[in-house]
Protein backbone atom coordinates (compact mmCIF):
# COMPACT_ATOMS: atom_id res chain seq x y z
CA UNK A 1 0.00 0.00 0.00
CA UNK A 2 1.28 3.69 -0.59
CA UNK A 3 -0.82 6.52 1.26
CA UNK A 4 -0.51 9.73 0.40
CA UNK A 5 1.60 11.96 3.27
CA UNK A 6 -0.55 14.92 4.56
CA UNK A 7 0.77 17.46 2.30
CA UNK A 8 0.14 15.85 -0.81
CA UNK A 9 -3.08 14.55 0.51
CA UNK A 10 -4.09 18.37 1.41
CA UNK A 11 -2.92 19.30 -2.31
CA UNK A 12 -5.39 17.05 -3.78
CA UNK A 13 -8.41 16.79 -0.80
CA UNK A 14 -8.12 20.96 -0.68
CA UNK A 15 -8.14 21.88 -5.07
CA UNK A 16 -10.28 24.93 -5.24
CA UNK A 17 -12.08 26.23 -8.39
CA UNK A 18 -9.72 27.95 -10.57
CA UNK A 19 -6.53 26.68 -9.22
CA UNK A 20 -5.17 23.12 -10.11
CA UNK A 21 -2.35 21.87 -8.21
CA UNK A 22 0.14 20.54 -11.06
CA UNK A 23 3.08 21.10 -12.50
CA UNK A 24 4.11 21.93 -16.06
CA UNK A 25 6.76 21.79 -18.47
CA UNK A 26 7.46 22.97 -22.01
CA UNK A 27 9.96 21.36 -24.11
CA UNK A 28 11.03 21.65 -27.39
CA UNK A 29 13.27 18.86 -29.85
CA UNK A 30 14.95 19.18 -32.89
CA UNK A 31 12.76 16.70 -34.90
CA UNK A 32 13.99 17.53 -38.32
CA UNK A 33 10.27 17.80 -40.10
CA UNK A 34 7.71 16.07 -41.06
CA UNK A 35 8.79 12.08 -41.19
CA UNK A 36 11.38 13.05 -38.24
CA UNK A 37 8.45 13.95 -36.55
CA UNK A 38 6.36 11.28 -36.81
CA UNK A 39 9.05 8.68 -35.80
CA UNK A 40 9.39 10.67 -32.35
CA UNK A 41 5.46 10.75 -31.82
CA UNK A 42 5.82 6.76 -32.30
CA UNK A 43 8.80 6.69 -30.20
CA UNK A 44 6.99 8.77 -27.67
CA UNK A 45 4.38 6.35 -26.58
CA UNK A 46 6.95 3.35 -26.16
CA UNK A 47 9.08 5.43 -24.17
CA UNK A 48 6.36 6.47 -21.86
CA UNK A 49 5.12 3.11 -21.57
CA UNK A 50 8.59 1.76 -20.56
CA UNK A 51 9.21 4.20 -17.65
CA UNK A 52 5.68 3.61 -16.46
CA UNK A 53 6.45 0.09 -16.30
CA UNK A 54 10.05 -0.28 -14.89
CA UNK A 55 11.10 3.17 -13.41
CA UNK A 56 7.63 5.11 -12.55
CA UNK A 57 4.88 2.98 -11.44
CA UNK A 58 3.30 5.81 -10.02
CA UNK A 59 2.38 7.24 -13.63
CA UNK A 60 -0.14 4.02 -13.90
CA UNK A 61 -1.69 4.87 -10.59
CA UNK A 62 -5.09 6.67 -9.62
CA UNK A 63 -6.40 8.19 -6.48
CA UNK A 64 -8.76 6.09 -3.57
CA UNK A 65 -9.70 8.03 -1.38
CA UNK A 66 -11.67 7.61 2.00
CA UNK A 67 -15.62 9.29 2.50
CA UNK A 68 -15.42 12.44 4.94
CA UNK A 69 -11.49 12.56 4.40
CA UNK A 70 -11.59 10.15 7.19
CA UNK A 71 -7.98 9.30 6.43
CA UNK A 72 -5.72 9.83 3.87
CA UNK A 73 -6.25 9.17 -0.22
CA UNK A 74 -4.15 5.99 -1.79
CA UNK A 75 -2.08 5.36 -5.14
CA UNK A 76 -3.33 2.42 -6.56
CA UNK A 77 -2.78 0.57 -9.57
CA UNK A 78 -5.30 2.09 -12.05
CA UNK A 79 -6.93 -1.41 -13.83
CA UNK A 80 -8.31 0.78 -16.59
CA UNK A 81 -4.80 2.49 -17.48
CA UNK A 82 -4.48 3.70 -21.16
CA UNK A 83 -1.58 5.84 -22.50
CA UNK A 84 -3.59 7.77 -25.47
CA UNK A 85 -5.65 9.20 -23.04
CA UNK A 86 -2.40 10.62 -21.35
CA UNK A 87 -0.77 11.58 -24.96
CA UNK A 88 -2.47 13.78 -26.83
CA UNK A 89 -0.57 15.17 -30.67
CA UNK A 90 -1.93 18.74 -31.90
CA UNK A 91 -0.52 21.27 -34.06
CA UNK A 92 0.40 24.98 -33.43
CA UNK A 93 -2.26 27.26 -34.51
CA UNK A 94 -1.42 30.21 -37.20
CA UNK A 95 0.85 31.77 -37.69
CA UNK A 96 2.97 29.97 -35.06
CA UNK A 97 4.72 32.24 -33.50
CA UNK A 98 5.50 32.42 -29.99
CA UNK A 99 2.59 34.16 -28.80
CA UNK A 100 0.74 31.49 -29.97
CA UNK A 101 2.81 28.84 -28.57
CA UNK A 102 2.04 30.75 -25.27
CA UNK A 103 -1.42 30.75 -25.59
CA UNK A 104 -1.70 27.03 -26.27
CA UNK A 105 0.86 25.90 -23.27
CA UNK A 106 -1.70 28.11 -21.20
CA UNK A 107 -5.01 26.57 -21.89
CA UNK A 108 -3.74 23.53 -21.49
CA UNK A 109 -2.24 24.11 -17.97
CA UNK A 110 -5.14 25.80 -17.25
CA UNK A 111 -7.29 22.41 -16.96
CA UNK A 112 -7.23 20.68 -14.00
CA UNK A 113 -6.23 17.08 -14.38
CA UNK A 114 -8.65 14.52 -13.80
CA UNK A 115 -9.19 12.80 -10.08
CA UNK A 116 -10.37 9.52 -11.66
CA UNK A 117 -7.67 8.85 -13.64
CA UNK A 118 -3.79 8.75 -13.37
CA UNK A 119 -2.61 12.45 -12.89
CA UNK A 120 -0.44 13.10 -16.04
CA UNK A 121 -0.84 14.36 -19.50
CA UNK A 122 1.23 15.06 -22.36
CA UNK A 123 0.52 16.85 -25.36
CA UNK A 124 2.60 16.75 -28.66
CA UNK A 125 3.11 20.30 -30.80
CA UNK A 126 4.56 20.41 -34.08
CA UNK A 127 4.33 23.09 -36.67
CA UNK A 128 7.29 25.00 -34.89
CA UNK A 129 8.76 26.55 -38.20
CA UNK A 130 7.93 30.13 -37.48
CA UNK A 131 9.07 29.86 -33.71
CA UNK A 132 11.68 32.38 -33.94
CA UNK A 133 14.78 31.26 -32.30
CA UNK A 134 13.48 27.33 -32.80
CA UNK A 135 15.17 25.65 -35.97
CA UNK A 136 12.48 24.68 -38.80
CA UNK A 137 10.99 20.92 -38.10
CA UNK A 138 10.83 21.25 -34.58
CA UNK A 139 8.52 19.92 -32.27
CA UNK A 140 7.35 20.63 -28.83
CA UNK A 141 6.16 18.91 -25.69
CA UNK A 142 3.72 19.82 -22.68
CA UNK A 143 3.30 18.04 -19.80
CA UNK A 144 2.03 18.33 -16.65
CA UNK A 145 1.61 16.30 -13.64
CA UNK A 146 -0.01 16.97 -10.47
CA UNK A 147 2.13 18.80 -7.24
CA UNK A 148 0.81 15.41 -4.83
CA UNK A 149 2.72 12.88 -7.19
CA UNK A 150 6.17 15.03 -7.61
CA UNK A 151 7.90 18.13 -6.45
CA UNK A 152 10.56 19.62 -8.95
CA UNK A 153 13.13 17.52 -7.59
CA UNK A 154 11.31 14.44 -8.32
CA UNK A 155 9.63 15.86 -11.22
CA UNK A 156 13.06 16.80 -12.78
CA UNK A 157 14.28 13.17 -12.24
CA UNK A 158 11.60 11.55 -14.24
CA UNK A 159 12.58 14.29 -17.06
CA UNK A 160 15.57 13.45 -17.08
CA UNK A 161 14.61 9.68 -17.23
CA UNK A 162 12.87 9.84 -20.28
CA UNK A 163 16.40 11.30 -22.60
CA UNK A 164 19.48 9.74 -22.87
CA UNK A 165 22.81 11.50 -23.92
CA UNK A 166 23.24 9.40 -27.37
CA UNK A 167 21.51 11.04 -30.47
CA UNK A 168 20.77 7.02 -31.32
CA UNK A 169 17.05 6.47 -30.69
CA UNK A 170 18.12 3.56 -29.51
CA UNK A 171 20.07 4.25 -26.94
CA UNK A 172 19.85 3.49 -23.26
CA UNK A 173 18.10 5.98 -20.87
CA UNK A 174 19.05 7.88 -17.76
CA UNK A 175 16.50 6.39 -16.03
CA UNK A 176 18.07 2.72 -17.09
CA UNK A 177 21.86 3.98 -15.23
CA UNK A 178 19.99 5.98 -12.44
CA UNK A 179 19.24 4.47 -8.60
CA UNK A 180 15.74 2.94 -9.31
CA UNK A 181 14.40 4.60 -5.77
CA UNK A 182 10.49 4.48 -6.85
CA UNK A 183 8.30 1.87 -4.82
CA UNK A 184 7.64 -1.29 -6.30
CA UNK A 185 4.51 -2.63 -8.60
CA UNK A 186 3.59 -4.08 -5.31
CA UNK A 187 3.15 -0.86 -2.91
CA UNK A 188 0.59 0.38 -5.00
CA UNK A 189 -1.89 -2.76 -4.46
CA UNK A 190 -5.19 -1.30 -3.12
CA UNK A 191 -5.95 -1.98 0.00
CA UNK A 192 -8.54 -3.79 1.91
CA UNK A 193 -11.75 -2.25 3.07
CA UNK A 194 -10.49 -3.85 6.58
CA UNK A 195 -7.13 -2.27 6.47
CA UNK A 196 -8.18 1.03 5.05
CA UNK A 197 -10.68 1.68 8.03
CA UNK A 198 -8.49 -0.49 10.29
CA UNK A 199 -5.48 2.54 9.53
CA UNK A 200 -8.04 5.12 9.42
CA UNK A 201 -9.13 4.29 12.76
CA UNK A 202 -5.36 3.54 14.18
CA UNK A 203 -4.44 7.16 12.46
CA UNK A 204 -7.02 9.06 14.50
CA UNK A 205 -5.70 7.91 17.74
CA UNK A 206 -2.31 8.22 16.65
CA UNK A 207 -2.08 11.81 14.99
CA UNK A 208 -2.79 13.47 18.13
CA UNK A 209 0.42 11.62 19.80
CA UNK A 210 2.35 12.53 17.23
CA UNK A 211 1.12 15.83 17.01
CA UNK A 212 2.25 16.34 20.84
CA UNK A 213 5.50 14.82 19.96
CA UNK A 214 6.10 17.38 16.81
CA UNK A 215 5.29 20.55 19.14
CA UNK A 216 7.48 19.00 21.60
CA UNK A 217 10.42 19.32 19.41
CA UNK A 218 9.67 22.86 17.88
CA UNK A 219 8.96 24.43 21.17
CA UNK A 220 13.13 24.91 21.52
CA UNK A 221 13.23 26.88 18.52
CA UNK A 222 10.10 28.89 18.90
CA UNK A 223 11.12 29.86 22.17
CA UNK A 224 14.62 30.88 21.16
CA UNK A 225 12.72 32.88 18.20
CA UNK A 226 10.65 34.75 20.45
CA UNK A 227 13.12 35.83 23.25
CA UNK A 228 16.93 35.64 21.13
CA UNK A 229 17.43 35.68 17.46
CA UNK A 230 15.65 38.59 16.45
CA UNK A 231 17.12 40.60 19.42
CA UNK A 232 20.18 42.30 17.42
CA UNK A 233 17.56 42.19 14.03
CA UNK A 234 15.89 45.48 12.72
CA UNK A 235 12.16 45.03 12.34
CA UNK A 236 11.07 44.40 9.33
CA UNK A 237 7.87 46.30 7.79
CA UNK A 238 4.60 43.68 6.92
CA UNK A 239 4.55 42.41 3.45
CA UNK A 240 2.90 45.10 1.39
CA UNK A 241 -0.48 43.88 -0.66
CA UNK A 242 0.17 43.88 -4.50
CA UNK A 243 -2.71 43.83 -7.39
CA UNK A 244 -2.05 39.96 -8.24
CA UNK A 245 -2.87 38.98 -4.52
CA UNK A 246 -6.10 38.84 -4.98
CA UNK A 247 -8.84 35.92 -6.21
CA UNK A 248 -7.62 33.88 -9.19
CA UNK A 249 -9.54 33.72 -12.43
CA UNK A 250 -9.18 30.12 -14.08
CA UNK A 251 -7.46 31.25 -17.22
CA UNK A 252 -3.81 30.86 -17.30
CA UNK A 253 -1.33 33.33 -18.88
CA UNK A 254 2.84 32.88 -19.48
CA UNK A 255 5.63 34.04 -20.81
CA UNK A 256 9.57 33.59 -20.29
CA UNK A 257 12.61 35.35 -20.58
CA UNK A 258 16.32 33.32 -21.62
CA UNK A 259 19.66 34.47 -19.74
CA UNK A 260 22.60 33.39 -21.42
CA UNK A 261 24.91 30.78 -19.08
CA UNK A 262 28.15 32.40 -20.22
CA UNK A 263 27.04 35.67 -18.64
CA UNK A 264 25.18 34.16 -15.72
CA UNK A 265 28.57 32.51 -14.70
CA UNK A 266 31.05 36.07 -14.99
CA UNK A 267 28.06 37.63 -13.11
CA UNK A 268 28.53 35.11 -10.54
CA UNK A 269 32.11 34.96 -10.16
CA UNK A 270 32.16 39.11 -10.36
CA UNK A 271 29.11 39.34 -7.57
CA UNK A 272 30.01 36.22 -5.60
CA UNK A 273 26.70 35.39 -6.03
CA UNK A 274 24.56 32.15 -7.01
CA UNK A 275 22.49 32.13 -10.85
CA UNK A 276 18.87 31.57 -8.31
CA UNK A 277 20.10 34.70 -6.91
CA UNK A 278 20.44 36.77 -10.34
CA UNK A 279 17.17 35.37 -11.21
CA UNK A 280 15.53 36.73 -7.91
CA UNK A 281 16.89 39.94 -8.87
CA UNK A 282 15.56 40.17 -12.33
CA UNK A 283 12.57 39.02 -11.27
CA UNK A 284 12.74 41.96 -8.56
CA UNK A 285 13.41 44.62 -11.23
CA UNK A 286 10.79 43.52 -13.85
CA UNK A 287 8.47 43.66 -10.71
CA UNK A 288 9.46 47.16 -9.67
CA UNK A 289 9.45 48.36 -13.60
CA UNK A 290 5.87 46.77 -14.08
CA UNK A 291 4.14 48.12 -10.82
CA UNK A 292 5.90 51.71 -11.54
CA UNK A 293 4.47 51.69 -15.17
CA UNK A 294 0.66 50.66 -13.80
CA UNK A 295 1.43 53.33 -10.56
CA UNK A 296 1.04 50.62 -8.14
CA UNK A 297 4.52 49.70 -6.49
CA UNK A 298 4.01 49.49 -2.52
CA UNK A 299 6.36 51.57 -0.76
CA UNK A 300 7.55 48.83 1.27
CA UNK A 301 9.75 45.67 -0.50
CA UNK A 302 7.79 42.66 -1.87
CA UNK A 303 8.61 39.45 -0.43
CA UNK A 304 9.05 36.35 -2.21
CA UNK A 305 8.88 32.21 -1.08
CA UNK A 306 11.48 30.37 -2.38
CA UNK A 307 10.76 26.42 -1.90
CA UNK A 308 13.56 24.37 -0.96
CA UNK A 309 14.28 20.65 -1.63
CA UNK A 310 14.99 19.45 1.62
CA UNK A 311 14.80 15.09 0.18
CA UNK A 312 17.85 12.71 0.61
CA UNK A 313 20.23 12.59 -2.36
CA UNK A 314 19.61 8.57 -2.47
CA UNK A 315 15.48 9.64 -2.63
CA UNK A 316 15.57 11.81 -5.66
CA UNK A 317 12.93 9.02 -7.52
CA UNK A 318 10.58 8.94 -4.63
CA UNK A 319 7.20 10.33 -4.90
CA UNK A 320 5.40 12.81 -3.23
CA UNK A 321 7.05 16.70 -1.75
CA UNK A 322 9.94 16.83 0.60
CA UNK A 323 10.26 20.43 1.05
CA UNK A 324 10.42 23.18 3.12
CA UNK A 325 10.28 27.19 2.21
CA UNK A 326 12.03 30.33 2.78
CA UNK A 327 10.92 33.83 2.85
CA UNK A 328 13.43 36.13 0.47
CA UNK A 329 12.90 40.08 0.42
CA UNK A 330 13.17 41.42 -2.91
CA UNK A 331 14.46 44.55 -2.48
CA UNK A 332 11.63 46.10 -4.68
CA UNK A 333 12.67 49.84 -3.34
CA UNK A 334 15.72 49.63 -4.49
CA UNK A 335 15.98 51.09 -7.84
CA UNK A 336 20.00 50.01 -8.13
CA UNK A 337 20.21 46.62 -9.73
CA UNK A 338 24.04 46.10 -8.17
CA UNK A 339 22.12 46.94 -4.50
CA UNK A 340 19.25 45.12 -4.69
CA UNK A 341 21.46 41.62 -6.18
CA UNK A 342 23.67 41.97 -3.06
CA UNK A 343 20.83 42.56 -0.73
CA UNK A 344 19.37 39.86 -2.29
CA UNK A 345 22.35 37.20 -2.42
CA UNK A 346 22.47 38.07 1.34
CA UNK A 347 19.17 37.47 2.01
CA UNK A 348 18.53 34.05 0.09
CA UNK A 349 21.73 32.64 1.83
CA UNK A 350 19.91 33.30 5.55
CA UNK A 351 16.79 32.27 3.72
CA UNK A 352 18.11 28.96 2.79
CA UNK A 353 20.25 27.96 6.29
CA UNK A 354 16.63 28.95 7.63
CA UNK A 355 15.19 26.56 6.06
CA UNK A 356 17.77 23.80 6.54
CA UNK A 357 16.64 24.31 10.17
CA UNK A 358 15.14 20.66 12.15
CA UNK A 359 12.17 23.02 13.26
CA UNK A 360 11.02 23.60 9.35
CA UNK A 361 11.34 19.99 8.95
CA UNK A 362 9.08 19.42 11.91
CA UNK A 363 6.64 22.12 10.63
CA UNK A 364 6.52 19.67 7.53
CA UNK A 365 5.51 16.30 10.14
CA UNK A 366 3.11 18.65 11.94
CA UNK A 367 1.37 18.94 8.49
CA UNK A 368 0.73 15.00 8.85
CA UNK A 369 -0.14 14.92 12.50
CA UNK A 370 -3.29 17.04 11.61
CA UNK A 371 -6.23 14.94 10.59
CA UNK A 372 -6.97 15.52 6.79
CA UNK A 373 -10.67 15.88 7.53
CA UNK A 374 -9.58 19.46 9.88
CA UNK A 375 -7.06 20.36 7.56
CA UNK A 376 -9.70 20.53 4.10
CA UNK A 377 -12.37 22.13 6.31
CA UNK A 378 -10.28 25.10 8.02
CA UNK A 379 -9.03 25.45 3.88
CA UNK A 380 -12.63 25.48 2.65
CA UNK A 381 -13.97 27.30 5.29
CA UNK A 382 -11.03 30.33 5.32
CA UNK A 383 -12.09 30.21 1.23
CA UNK A 384 -15.67 30.18 0.94
CA UNK A 385 -16.10 32.78 3.91
CA UNK A 386 -13.52 34.97 2.78
CA UNK A 387 -11.46 35.39 5.52
CA UNK A 388 -8.58 34.51 3.65
CA UNK A 389 -8.72 37.99 2.16
CA UNK A 390 -8.34 39.00 5.71
CA UNK A 391 -5.39 37.41 6.25
CA UNK A 392 -2.03 38.94 6.71
CA UNK A 393 -0.24 39.01 3.26
CA UNK A 394 3.34 37.34 4.27
CA UNK A 395 4.99 36.43 0.75
CA UNK A 396 3.48 38.39 -2.79
CA UNK A 397 5.41 35.88 -5.13
CA UNK A 398 6.87 32.50 -5.65
CA UNK A 399 10.20 31.80 -7.68
CA UNK A 400 11.58 28.63 -7.55
CA UNK A 401 14.23 27.01 -9.05
CA UNK A 402 14.33 23.88 -10.99
CA UNK A 403 17.60 23.04 -12.88
CA UNK A 404 17.32 21.12 -15.88
CA UNK A 405 20.07 18.86 -18.19
CA UNK A 406 23.39 20.25 -17.53
CA UNK A 407 24.54 18.39 -21.02
CA UNK A 408 23.25 17.78 -24.40
CA UNK A 409 20.40 15.14 -24.08
CA UNK A 410 18.26 13.63 -26.39
CA UNK A 411 14.31 11.98 -26.24
CA UNK A 412 14.57 8.89 -29.00
CA UNK A 413 16.70 11.14 -30.95
CA UNK A 414 15.72 14.13 -30.74
CA UNK A 415 17.74 16.64 -29.23
CA UNK A 416 16.80 18.98 -26.52
CA UNK A 417 16.95 22.71 -27.33
CA UNK A 418 14.53 24.11 -24.50
CA UNK A 419 13.45 23.39 -21.17
CA UNK A 420 10.75 25.74 -19.52
CA UNK A 421 8.86 24.83 -15.91
CA UNK A 422 5.79 25.99 -14.93
CA UNK A 423 4.25 25.89 -11.25
CA UNK A 424 0.88 26.16 -9.90
CA UNK A 425 -0.78 29.53 -8.51
CA UNK A 426 -2.75 29.34 -5.49
CA UNK A 427 -5.12 31.59 -3.64
CA UNK A 428 -4.43 35.35 -3.44
CA UNK A 429 -1.07 34.24 -5.44
CA UNK A 430 -1.83 35.07 -8.77
CA UNK A 431 2.07 35.28 -9.91
CA UNK A 432 4.30 32.57 -10.22
CA UNK A 433 7.99 32.30 -11.36
CA UNK A 434 10.18 29.30 -12.25
CA UNK A 435 13.69 29.81 -12.81
CA UNK A 436 14.74 26.22 -15.33
CA UNK A 437 18.06 25.85 -17.05
CA UNK A 438 19.76 24.12 -19.89
CA UNK A 439 23.37 22.99 -20.71
CA UNK A 440 23.73 26.93 -22.53
CA UNK A 441 21.21 29.49 -20.78
CA UNK A 442 18.66 29.83 -18.05
CA UNK A 443 14.98 30.19 -18.08
CA UNK A 444 12.74 32.23 -16.06
CA UNK A 445 9.24 31.74 -16.38
CA UNK A 446 6.08 33.87 -15.44
CA UNK A 447 2.60 32.20 -14.95
CA UNK A 448 -0.15 34.57 -14.35
CA UNK A 449 -3.81 35.47 -15.54
CA UNK A 450 -5.47 37.67 -17.53
CA UNK A 451 -6.77 39.81 -14.88
CA UNK A 452 -3.04 40.74 -13.40
CA UNK A 453 -1.14 40.71 -16.57
CA UNK A 454 -3.13 41.43 -19.41
CA UNK A 455 -1.79 39.19 -22.67
CA UNK A 456 1.35 39.20 -20.64
CA UNK A 457 3.37 41.41 -23.52
CA UNK A 458 3.91 44.12 -20.73
CA UNK A 459 5.19 42.15 -17.71
CA UNK A 460 7.20 40.17 -20.32
CA UNK A 461 9.21 43.62 -21.43
CA UNK A 462 9.50 44.43 -17.87
CA UNK A 463 11.14 41.14 -17.74
CA UNK A 464 13.36 41.76 -20.77
CA UNK A 465 13.82 45.32 -19.13
CA UNK A 466 15.15 44.11 -16.07
CA UNK A 467 17.50 41.57 -17.66
CA UNK A 468 19.22 44.19 -19.39
CA UNK A 469 19.87 46.25 -16.30
CA UNK A 470 21.20 43.02 -14.52
CA UNK A 471 23.43 41.66 -17.51
CA UNK A 472 25.15 45.58 -17.85
CA UNK A 473 26.17 45.30 -14.25
CA UNK A 474 29.83 45.60 -13.72
CA UNK A 475 32.32 44.56 -10.49
CA UNK A 476 31.96 47.55 -8.82
CA UNK A 477 31.11 48.30 -5.15
CA UNK A 478 31.33 45.52 -2.39
CA UNK A 479 29.74 42.43 -3.61
CA UNK A 480 27.36 40.24 -1.59
CA UNK A 481 26.89 42.76 1.12
CA UNK A 482 23.42 44.38 2.46
CA UNK A 483 22.91 47.90 1.12
CA UNK A 484 22.49 50.53 3.97
CA UNK A 485 18.47 51.18 4.81
CA UNK A 486 17.16 53.51 2.36
CA UNK A 487 20.12 52.69 -0.42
Amino acid sequence: MQQLGGLDNLMIAGEVPNIPMHMSALMIYETGGKAGTNRFAEALESRFLALADQHFPILRCRLETLPLQLDNAYWVEDPRFNLHYHISRVALPSPGNWQQLYALFARFHAQPLDHARPLWEVMMVEGLDRLEGVPRGSTALFLKIHHAVVDGKSALRLITSLHSLDPDPDAPTLADTMPDNAAPDSDFQAPSLISKYGRAWWHSIERPLDMAGTLVKLLPDLLSGATSANKDAAPRPPTPHAFFNAKVDADRVVGHIRMDMALLRRLEKKHHCTINDIALCVVAGALRHYLLETGQLPQDDLQALMPIDIRRKDKDGTIGNHLSVAKVCLYTSYSEPDKRLAAICSESSAGKRQSKKKSNHALLHLVDDIHPAVMLWLGQWLINSGQIDKLPQTVNTVVTNVPGLSSEAYLVGARLIDYLGFGPLAPNMGLFHTVSSTQDHVNVTFLSTAAFVGDGTGYLKALQHSLAEVSALKATGTPGRKPRAGA
